[in-house]
């Protein structure tokens, strides 16, 4: 018996997977991305998914920055007083974006004479690599991060950067696709190797682009790949889990025949490979992110727009105080003033914009990777010239944005019902029974999860409540969805267009 069918033995109510013949998993993932060591919930919802059955974790070295590989560490270590083992868990992590601290030891690297290879620049703060040399040095700090000798998969993660740059670069299309898979070749002979060292059980490829058209520039795919491996490794090559998003307004992977006539999920389950599906509550569709969930502030009163803008009144209002009567007396060269100013005007830069948003996914990116960064920094420089006035200023600024962007919030929540109860609607629709009696997130992670080659559901299931929805959504008997059923999705589309 494996030690992931000894795991299997105390959750009789999940409805165990096989990987490859010899891994027993559960059919709900729980992905890492935004999650993070220094958020007590998010350990708290990875500990409580892992003692009720859910035994699969993705990651990425880039997550968080390293974090997220870090969290887990520190979730194995919580759960192996009650007999849960490293063992017991399969564990997913990707490489091949170059942020963060990955991004400063590259361009360190790059000043000291020895650059990773076939690096591609593709913007500032945002590079990418799949180079063997990079690979390495990935794969080395994951194991660290997470504090394991080895990772059931490894995946090269979206490599079609490297497209995108070459036709940014209007290098021939035909001439980047063959320099492309003559990367991947590199890659998967390192991975090979790796294989063999039993420092990975498995490799694999995660890509948006594989549900693309062929025509597609991002297109990627699978079948090459499959050949790629098959020449690298012989017919008992570890090329075994791939991973592709897939949810209700991104049906590609099921509906487009870009295999030789299959479609990507026809061609996976005809090979025995494992399929990981991401972002089946996070969809783009018509450019903007959708989120197939209700949010948790639209169950509490929408504000109306006059609230809001008395509230963005207040708070300029402060912001004038500040720029005219304190940041004067602070101890900062100019320049530095100048930059205050600007970070703590966040109601003065949203006044007459803030409901210009085209949805709460892209407000809520507008606070949390815009303002509250700068907010935060700022509030941080002013304290450490702490006076009576500027620490009464600062507690009234801080909650007067907090109620700000609160009610902004509550406001985009209600504006987005209208168009989930539209795809909720749809989906019934198409769909009827037994998905009939579900909500909008039952229907989002449960469609992914019957479909025909899909092997594991991923769920950034950050909170507790999330792994609880998830435990109630996992244990229904649905019926098997093939390409004919999504199909009859297709037209979801029209629903972010009309809304």
């Amino acid at each position: 018996m494996s030690s992931t069918e000894e795991y299997a033995e105390r959750f009789s109510a999940m409805p165990f997977v096989r990987w490859n013949g010899n891994v027993v998993a559960s059919p709900i993932g729980i992905g890492t991305y935004r999650m993070n060591l220094h958020e007590p919930e998010h350990l708290a919802a990875l500990v409580s998914a892992l003692r009720s059955g859910i035994n699969v974790v993705d990651t990425a070295t880039n997550y968080s920055d390293g974090n997220a590989e870090e969290l887990i560490g520190q979730g194995l270590r919580h759960v192996a007083s009650e007999g849960i083992e490293r063992e017991h868990i399969v564990i997913v992590s990707k490489a091949g974006y170059v942020q963060g601290r990955n991004l400063n030891r590259a361009i360190k690297r790059e000043h000291q004479g020895h650059a990773f290879p076939q690096m591609v620049k593709f913007e500032d703060g945002l590079w990418h690599c799949i180079h063997p040399e990079f690979l390495q040095d990935q794969l080395d700090r994951s194991l660290r991060h997470i504090g394991t000798h080895y990772l059931d998969a490894y995946l090269l993660h979206n490599p079609e950067y490297f497209l995108m740059h070459a036709v940014r670069e209007d290098i021939p299309l035909d001439e980047a696709r063959a320099e492309f898979y003559y990367r991947i070749e590199l890659a998967f002979r390192y991975l090979e190797n790796e294989a063999r060292a039993r420092r990975i059980r498995w490799y694999g490829v995660s890509s948006n682009g594989f549900g693309l058209a062929q025509s597609e520039e991002r297109f990627v795919s699978l079948e090459n790949l499959w050949n790629i491996a098959r020449q690298v490794g012989g017919d008992e090559h570890h090329f075994r889990v791939v991973q592709a998003p897939l949810n209700l307004l991104e049906p590609g992977i099921a509906t487009e025949p870009n295999c030789s006539g299959q479609t990507f999920l026809e061609f996976a389950r005809a090979m025995g490979l494992s399929v990981m599906v991401n972002r089946v509550l996070n969809a783009v569709a018509q450019n903007t992110l959708v989120r197939l969930a209700v949010h948790a502030a639209a169950t509490e009163p929408a504000p109306s727009p006059s609230d809001i803008a008395a509230r963005l009144a207040e708070a300029m209002q402060l912001e004038d105080q500040f720029a005219a009567t304190l940041l004067p007396l602070l101890p900062f060269e100019q320049e530095s003033k100048e930059l205050l100013a600007d970070f703590l005007s966040p109601a003065s830069q949203l006044a007459t914009m803030w409901d210009r948003f085209e949805s709460i996914e892209q407000w809520h990116d507008a606070e949390t990777q815009y303002f509250a960064p700068r907010i935060r920094e700022a509030l941080d420089a002013i304290l450490r010239h702490p006076t009576d006035e500027i620490r009464q200023w600062s507690e009234q600024y801080r909650t007067t944005l907090e109620r700000l962007f609160g009610m902004m919030t509550r406001y985009y929540a209600h504006r987005a019902l209208p168009r989930l109860e539209a795809i909720e609607h749809r989906t019934k629709s198409a769909l009827g029974e037994p998905f009939a009696s579900m909500n909008i997130t039952e229907l989002a992670i449960s469609v992914p999860m019957a479909t025909a080659g899909v092997t594991c559901t991923l769920i950034g299931a950050r909170r507790r409540a999330y792994v609880d929805v998830v435990r109630t959504v996992v244990g229904r008997t649905l019926p098997l969805l093939g390409r004919e059923q999504w199909e009859a999705l297709v037209s979801l589309g029209e629903v972010v267009r009309n809304h």
